[in-house]
């Protein structure tokens, strides 16, 4: 009995942590508005991300790559660059921007807010649009990726062809999330971004061109 009591008493413990600190957050989005920036980033990014898996799985289709390693190899170092570029990038300016909205506010009110929950919100806006930014060019550019991961087993043709399904699939899903949030068509605005798709393989087919 003494045993379940303590395991009760300590769930319940970590169920009021988990509640405080999911309050906290909602408050930290309050304040420093980060719902709306992380969507616009997701957003940004993830299209980024995508365009540019459809332009190394071009490239390596336009050159012959059959060995399906190479492929990933190549893929993942330009990824990797991409999400350490997105995160650097984007704490710094965030970070940067946010502590001047702090000073011109410390300014306004004078009185002193760097241990207030405005200065720590948004810190926490800093450190989650940073990862925001950089991890969502990171999923959406690897996904396309995935079929290579079992080229041992398929044919490199249907990796490649798998590869460009999902990155379309992913295209035409990130229009229809943009689509409602906007509240505009989502066939129409699926469709705008499959067409941002095909522009970035034709672009990169007229590479053929190059004697």
């Amino acid at each position: 009995m003494a045993v379940e009591k303590e395991q009760r008493s300590r769930i319940k413990k970590i169920k009021n942590s988990f509640l405080t600190y999911m309050e906290l957050i909602k408050t930290y989005n309050r304040i420093a508005n980060i719902s709306s920036i992380v969507r616009r980033y997701f957003a940004i990014n993830g299209f980024d991300g995508v365009i540019t898996s459809i332009g190394i799985l071009v490239g390596n289709f336009i050159i012959g790559i059959e060995e399906y390693k190479h492929v990933i190899i190549a893929g993942v170092a330009i990824i990797i660059s991409l999400g350490v570029s997105g995160i650097w990038s984007a704490y710094y300016s965030e970070t940067a921007e946010r502590k001047r909205e702090i000073d011109d506010l410390e300014e306004s009110t004078l009185h002193n807010l760097d241990k207030t929950i405005i200065s720590r919100a948004q810190k926490f806006a800093a450190i989650v649009l940073a990862f925001t930014n950089g991890l969502s060019p990171v999923l959406t550019a690897f996904i396309p990726l995935t079929p290579f991961l079992f080229g041992k087993y398929i044919p490199i043709d249907i990796c490649y062809y798998s590869g460009f399904g999902m990155a379309f699939l992913i295209l035409f899903g990130m229009g229809l999330f943009l689509g409602k949030i906007s509240r505009a068509n989502l066939i129409i605005s699926g469709i705008k971004m499959l067409v941002a798709g095909g522009f970035c393989v034709i672009l990169s087919l007229l590479l053929t061109l190059i004697e």
